[in-house]
């Protein structure tokens, strides 16, 4: 400091005393302002200097009745009260330095000793830098020793977000995989903390190699310990430290969150080849299931999880456990990489619960019971069957760890009981208790049919409402319509019915997309002469093979009526050609075409079930543009017909051959004979076609395809399976807010289940329910659960609830999290710590218990 600047300094200090005055004492170790005080000049001030032989005589003059008097008193040495003759001094004076050392010491909050003053000598490069005290001081309030400097500039060196042993060796790994393994080392060198650094990591980590690129092995090996699988990682021993596991696993999470997750997983995979890590984790006896179901840090840990997961799902007697470990996969870092996987291999489970549950059989029961049980159950089976091969394609698409093939094999083994016993068993129930009404009257009594759409629920709407929204989606079957109803009620204000109707016989689009139109009189007959020329299906007379031709129909009964293809209304029209073309029509029906458009073509049938998927997304645009340019309050979304699919054809014994029909055939398809009356056939079904004239119908059972040329050895309609019949009808209502029916969507909520609420070691579990399922208003949500301090900061690591589950079942929406304490904290016995859940979308955070933590010893920094 300049001669001025030091005047004005001590001025003001002395000014601040007042009248009674006191005394300022100016240590100057360094002797840097010994000619400096010599010359200040400070009227009313007297200034004394401290010398060798003069010390006596100094203690004496300082310890007179010094009232009204103001002292300077300079000393040429730091402060340090142990064994100093003027310590009493010293403590009733205010103390003041010159020094740039000590401006540092003071601006960063830190103790005039010795140690913190070789530490900031030390740092002198970096802190040449005006900016750097800045920063400093931006990352801590006070610096009470050297190693919490130097933890600061090794932040500030690397550009860690905080000032922590985890933020900085997370850093350092990040920038080592990311920029070259000498770049972390030459900042921290540049800094002057690169020795600091080494000896901070050893203490921190256990790392103690003389190559510092082989840290991340280290680090990530001995996160890895934590998941007690020693008898899987043999041979490994050298290359972690398990007493540092806490803090290591810290570092990953870290590193997880901290948005390079691609640069992780690099890391990750380079130090599985380099170890055989994935070989070791995929032994079938290296160690229990439920062990590595807590592991992490590797993806090969998800891969070597699911390899076993995977031929779990073969035996139904573990299928609960196959959806339990899966479900406590989600949330972890590699979940989403896999997620494909998992989402397959619940999906098998399921199936596989769902035979278990009905070995004995569907029972039986009549038709309308039949009915009941696959609308409201029985579907979800066909919905994982879907799921499942959809995961699969996701799979050959990702190829990871060869798990591809391993899926294969489960949906291989699911093929068998899809093919083999779910449809056969569901849809000969359902033969067989609905042959007879099938056979008479050509549907069952007491269950809705398509004929009546129109009268039972467009016609009602039209004349309630301003305008009816029909949405017709071709071969939209009934538990993707399911998903659909999810969807909308989750992403929309509104609410969904759904309930089923009996699609028209042959479920095929000229019979469905005519059934559903207003019509007076309906009748099936053959074309050409002596019905040659396949089957007519007329409405009033009149054939609707096309929108225009559909949309002359409903003007029949509705003057200003619109028919018009999806593709033309949303993709195609703007919100004013849209108001156009609707005008004042009091029906509008809407024909989408997502499912069949791929199903009925051979090149692209294996695609049916993106075109569900495709389906549902595009419905759901299709419904808020309904809703946004129209101020639509219901939209009644329904199909022609449904499908069935099984991803192999079935084999030679399951088909039937068109010769086995006796009589004149009209029309037919591989689900499906239209012919003259008095055809037959030992192998078919009879029923009676609605306004059938002169015709009839004759089905397969079951699955059972007939023999023909051309696409459709996969993908099928036209038949009387459940899966081809249900079809759905779905009324969507749409609620503004404030309205007396409108409902807000509600996140999924979590508690936490146990008995006793005493933590007795570092590392534990705890399970959490997910307290209702998730449909309707309920809608998914993620949860970071973790035990915090009075201060509401974690002090263990932090699980990912993710509470996305839909079963029924509390068991299966029960989750196990495991915890361990974050090293430095050091808990109190006799105080109380919250465990938290805060919601990843909102950031409400709700406190679920409150626990005691009663350890012998708690994790520590490791002296550094």
């Amino acid at each position: 400091m300049k001669l001025e600047d030091i005047t004005k300094e001590l001025s003001k200090l002395f000014d601040a005393m007042g009248d009674a005055g006191g005394i300022v004492v100016w240590h100057d170790p360094d002797t840097e302002f010994t000619e400096v005080a010599a010359e200040l000049e400070l009227p009313g001030i007297e200034v004394m200097r401290e010398e060798e032989n003069d010390l006596f005589r100094l203690k004496c003059a300082l310890n007179e009745d010094l009232t009204g008097r103001r002292i300077l008193l300079y000393r040429s040495h730091p402060r340090r009260l142990e064994g100093d003759w003027l310590a009493d001094v010293e403590v009733r004076a205010q103390q003041f330095s010159a020094d740039y050392v000590s401006i540092q010491l003071r601006e960063l909050g830190a103790p005039d000793t010795r140690e913190m003053r070789d530490a900031l000598r030390a740092r002198r490069t970096f802190l040449a830098k005006k900016t750097s005290l800045g920063k400093l001081r931006r990352l801590r309030k006070r610096y009470d020793t050297p190693q919490q400097l130097d933890l600061s500039i090794m932040a500030l060196a690397l550009g860690a977000t905080a000032a922590t042993p985890v933020a900085v060796t997370q850093r350092f790994l990040e920038t080592m995989q990311g920029e070259g393994a000498d770049a972390p080392l030459e900042k921290l060198q540049k800094a002057g903390v690169r020795d600091s650094f080494l000896e901070a990591l050893a203490a921190w980590t256990g790392f103690s190699a003389t190559d510092p690129t082989l840290a991340t092995s280290h680090v990530l090996l001995s996160a890895l310990s934590r998941a007690e699988l020693a008898d899987a990682l043999k041979g490994l021993e050298t290359h972690m430290s398990p007493a540092h596991a806490p803090f290591c696993h810290e570092v990953f999470e870290a590193w997880a969150s901290s948005g390079d997750i691609d640069a992780l997983r690099e890391a990750t995979e380079q130090v599985e080849a380099k170890t055989r890590l994935a070989e070791l984790l995929s032994s079938a006896d290296a160690t229990s299931i439920e062990k590595l179901s807590f592991a992490d840090v590797f993806p090969c840990v998800d891969a070597a999880i699911l390899r076993r997961l995977l031929d779990m799902v073969s035996a139904p007697d573990r299928a609960d456990e196959v959806i339990r470990i899966a479900n406590r996969r989600r949330g972890l870092a590699w979940y989403g990489s896999f997620a494909c996987y998992y989402q397959g291999v619940i999906a098998a489970a399921c199936m596989r619960l769902f035979y278990r549950d009905h070995t004995e059989g569907m029972g039986a029961l009549p038709a309308e019971r039949v009915w009941d049980a696959y609308a409201t159950e029985w579907n979800a089976f066909d919905r994982w069957y879907r799921d499942l091969h959809m995961a699969l394609s996701a799979a050959i698409v990702d190829g990871s760890y060869d798990l591809d093939e391993a899926m294969r094999a489960a949906c291989d083994s699911i093929e068998r009981l899809y093919k083999g016993w779910f449809l056969p068993e569901v849809n000969g129930r359902w033969a067989n208790a609905a042959a007879d009404e099938l056979d008479s009257q050509g549907y069952v009594s007491g269950i809705p049919r398509q004929l009546d759409f129109y009268m039972n629920k467009v016609d009602s709407l039209a004349q309630s409402k301003k305008r009816a929204w029909v949405v017709i989606s071709d071969a939209l079957r009934y538990e993707v319509a399911t998903e659909l109803a999810e969807r909308l009620e989750r992403d929309t204000k509104g609410s969904c019915e759904l309930t089923s109707m009996q699609a028209t016989l042959p479920s095929i689009t000229k019979c469905g997309m005519a059934a559903l139109l207003p019509h007076g009189s309906f009748t099936l007959e053959g074309s050409g002469q002596g019905g040659a020329g396949g089957l007519k299906v007329l409405v009033d007379g009149a054939e609707t093979p096309s929108c225009a031709a559909r949309q002359q129909v409903i003007r029949q009964n509705h003057p200003t009526g619109v028919a018009v293809q999806y593709e033309t209304l949303i993709s195609e029209m703007g919100r004013a050609e849209r108001l156009e073309l609707v005008g004042e029509a009091d029906v509008v029906y809407v024909y989408h075409n997502s499912i069949d458009a791929l199903g009925d073509k051979q090149g692209t049938e294996r695609r049916v079930f993106q075109g569900c998927r495709d389906a549902v997304e595009e419905l759901v645009a299709t419904v808020r543009t309904i809703v946004k340019d129209f101020r639509a309050s219901d939209v009644l979304i329904t199909a022609d017909h449904g499908f069935l699919y099984t991803e192999e054809p079935l084999g030679e014994a399951e088909h039937v051959g068109i010769d086995e029909v006796t009589g004149e055939v009209i029309e037919y398809g591989r689900r499906y004979v239209v012919a003259a009356e008095g055809a037959t056939s030992e192998f078919l079904m009879p029923v009676r076609l609605p306004g059938g004239c002169g015709v009839i119908g004759l089905f397969p059972r079951e699955c059972v395809r007939i023999r023909k040329g051309g696409s459709g050895e996969n993908y099928v309609h036209g038949g009387i399976s459940l899966e081809e019949m249900c079809v759905p009808a779905l009324h969507f209502r749409n609620h503004r807010k404030g309205s007396a029916s409108y409902e807000e969507t509600e996140a999924a909520s979590i508690r936490a289940v146990f008995e006793n609420n005493t933590v007795t070691n570092t590392l534990f579990y705890l399970d959490f329910l997910q307290t209702d399922p998730v449909g309707g208003k309920v809608v998914p949500a993620e949860y970071d659960v973790y035990v915090a301090d009075s201060a509401l900061e974690p002090v263990t690591d932090v699980a990912r609830i993710v509470a996305n589950m839909a079963s029924p079942s509390a068991q299966e929406r029960t989750v196990r999290a495991r915890f361990c304490l974050r090293t430095g904290f050091s808990p109190s016995s006799s105080a109380s710590y919250p465990l938290l859940a805060k919601n990843a979308q909102t950031g409400e955070v709700t406190e679920l218990a409150s626990l005691r933590i009663q350890i012998a010893f708690a994790p520590d920094d490791f002296g550094w």
